[in-house]
């Protein structure tokens, strides 16, 4: 890891797709960790629980709901499709950079 660096917060939050935010979550922190990125990343299912805290560097959202947001808001639509899953994927780690 970067010595010092901050740890970046991430919020991946949906619905009922359980495995497939896990799933988003753990390619996000093998990217981060690949490119030496110190990263917490946080599962909310949004139909259990609306709380999710603040402080995030970025959100990822499986369907649109965060309105109003002091960081960046992007769709995690390519982990459920898994279509551009690993291009999502790099984005992330680019803007977490």
């Amino acid at each position: 890891m970067k010595g010092g660096a901050r740890t970046r917060q991430v919020l991946v939050a949906g619905g009922s797709c359980g495995i497939t935010m896990i799933t988003a979550a753990r390619q996000i922190e093998d990217a981060c960790w690949d490119r030496k990125i110190r990263v917490n990343v946080k599962v909310v299912n949004l139909w259990e629980s609306q709380y999710t805290g603040e402080g995030y560097d970025l959100i990822v959202e499986m369907f649109e709901f965060f309105k109003d947001q002091k960081c960046p808001v992007i769709s995690g639509r390519p982990f459920v499709s898994h279509q551009g899953e690993k291009e999502l994927v790099n984005e992330i780690a680019d803007m977490l950079q």
